[in-house]
């Protein structure tokens, strides 16, 4: 197996830009960000907008076959190809911009061999045990890729890509899923339309039987912790799933990054909760974000957990808190960033409908979380097969025909 470094395959590189503003709904130009590349795909409708002089727009607009890789933080080396149809977006300055000699490498290859456990292993060897992990582009340059032929390249990237084009299929059913539940949980839930609606009175506001009261009658809350990373016996081995922020993208959770073990739990503030927990973001990039969590696990101190006390309602409670994200990050506070304690969740009034309304919605939004869940597994095996099959194709140990 031939191997070429990044640097030689690189005909330029170039930072991200320093944005002055963020709007998550408005603006011209979206803003591609360290925090929105961290899975295979990017969704596009979370990425904010930015305020950008429009004479800078050209220097830091991408391009399909741009390789931007996140340069500090957590995801140091998480990188994402731009495909083809993406219009008026820019990068972020914690991002750097390969453009690479396409004669030489195709950027559907670089993907993959970028997604790789080599790739990845060189990053963590780099980066290992540094307080604030981080790369720049003359280091990222030294990587050896492994190389071949372009058509090669690109009968690899061919089959790899046919993987990555069911799951993101898969994706979008979820999406849409995710799309209908939300969409019945407002008209139910904020035009009234329930079922059996037509007889039902209104007083002060609301429906006869719902009624306003303090989140804290209706659901217990608590908050996770860290076992210490001074510990690695705490880490290694683990077989508990522990949730961290970063992992609440309003979505059904079936795993986890990172597993810690039973004399963790036992030895610090973590907490395990059962399948089917609803928990929220508190503070961090994600604040206000959700997750229900298909597994048992644990979660860090950032992570406000939310059981019911009298009937399960974890997807009412869900489409709730999501309803009124705006308004809980208005009234969050800190000045570095934004938070959400745990006194002020606690302070919360929720509006309750009777038993048989909640029941009725669970058991329907039940159903499309189920076919959500199937649709993850299937994700999942399809990752693993793609995965299994990257180091074969890229190592030359699997056969591929040009």
């Amino acid at each position: 197996m031939e191997y070429i470094r990044l640097k030689d395959v690189t005909l330029s590189t170039q930072y991200g830009y320093t944005a002055e503003e963020t709007s998550k709904t408005e603006g011209v130009y979206k803003y591609l960000r360290i925090t929105d590349i961290v899975p295979y795909f990017v969704d596009l409708d979370t990425v904010p907008y930015c305020s950008i002089p429009q004479k800078k727009v050209e220097q830091y607009l991408v391009k399909e076959g741009d390789i931007l890789i996140a340069r500090t933080g957590a995801t140091t080396g998480y990188n994402y190809v731009v495909p083809k149809g993406i219009k008026n977006t820019v990068y972020a300055s914690y991002l750097i911009r390969f453009n690479v000699d396409r004669s030489k490498i195709l950027p559907s290859y670089l993907k993959y061999v970028l997604k790789s456990h080599y790739y990845y292993g060189f990053v963590n060897n780099y980066i290992g045990g540094s307080a604030q992990p981080g790369m720049n582009a003359r280091v990222f340059g030294r990587f050896n890729l492994p190389y071949n032929s372009l058509p090669l390249q690109r009968r690899i990237a061919s089959i790899l890509s046919a993987y990555d084009n069911l799951i993101e299929n898969n994706n979008k059913r979820i999406r849409l899923l995710e799309q209908m539940a939300e969409n019945l949980y407002k008209e139910w839930f904020v035009r009234f339309r329930f079922p059996g609606h037509e007889k039902v009175e209104m007083e002060n506001g609301l429906p006869k039987g719902w009624k306003r009261t303090k989140l804290t009658n209706e659901y217990k809350t608590s908050s996770g912790g860290t076992p210490s990373r001074t510990n690695t016996e705490y880490y290694e081995n683990g077989n508990i799933p522990w949730i961290k922020t970063g992992e609440l993208q309003d979505c059904i959770l079936t795993d986890t990054e990172e597993y810690i073990t039973e004399n963790a739990v036992k030895h610090s503030s973590a907490k395990l909760f059962p399948q089917g927990t609803l928990l929220m973001a508190m503070y961090g990039v994600n604040i206000g974000k959700l997750a229900i969590s298909n597994i048992d696990a644990t979660c860090n101190q950032a992570c406000c957990v939310f059981i019911p006390k009298r009937i399960e309602s974890k997807y009412y409670l869900f489409y709730h808190l999501k309803s009124i994200r705006d308004y809980l990050l208005s009234i969050s506070f800190g000045a570095a960033q934004q938070n959400l304690s745990q006194e002020l969740i606690k302070s919360l009034k929720i509006i309750i409908p009777n038993d048989n309304t909640i029941i009725a919605f669970e058991h329907k939004a039940e159903g499309f979380y189920q076919q959500i869940r199937n649709l993850k597994h299937q994700n999942e095996n399809l990752t693993r097969q793609r995965d299994l099959l990257l180091p074969r194709l890229m190592s030359g140990k699997l056969e591929v025909k040009e």
